[in-house]
Formats: C-alpha cells, structure tokens, sequence
C-alpha cells in the first residue's frame, strides 16, 4: 500500500503554508545510490578499456590477451557493459 505524504502542522500561524514531507525519502536516495553506483562503474569500464588499449603487444601475451580481442573490447560503446560486472544492478 503506498504511503501518503505526512503534512507537518505543528507551529502553524494563520496563513502558513504546511511542510509537505514525501513519503519517498528513503526510497528516492536508493534510486540515486543505484544511478551513482551504475555511472561509476561505467566510468571504471570506459578507464579500463582505454588502460588495456595503451598496453602493447607484449604485455597483452603476458595477460594471455590478443590485440584483435582488445580491439574488440575497446570499440564497444560506454553503457556496454559486461554483464557479469553488473551483479548488483
């Protein structure tokens, strides 16, 4: 059952306006937790596949990478992001 929104009316004069409380403060922080949760780990993505664009050859081998597999990577666009790093969304 939705909540109302609680109207505070202590301290009222003639001619006040009542403070409206939105029943949804708690709710509407986790909303914006979650979208500075998601941003974040956006931008974490997009920062790693520019790192893993700048290594060379060399250390690709180490990693067991190929440059094909890293151009794959790169090229894809900034929301793309691997579903397994979306575990808390």
């Amino acid at each position: 059952m939705p909540r109302k929104a609680m109207i505070m009316t202590s301290g009222l004069t003639r001619g006040s306006v009542p403070a409206i409380i939105p029943p949804w403060p708690t709710q509407a922080l986790g909303l914006w937790t979650n979208a500075y949760r998601y941003v974040a780990l956006v931008l974490a993505v997009a920062r790693e596949r520019r790192e893993l664009a700048a290594l060379d050859d060399r250390m690709l081998k180490d990693i067991g990478m190929s440059r094909s597999l890293v151009e794959r990577e790169v090229v894809r666009r900034v929301l793309d992001v691997p579903e397994h790093r979306l575990g808390g969304f």
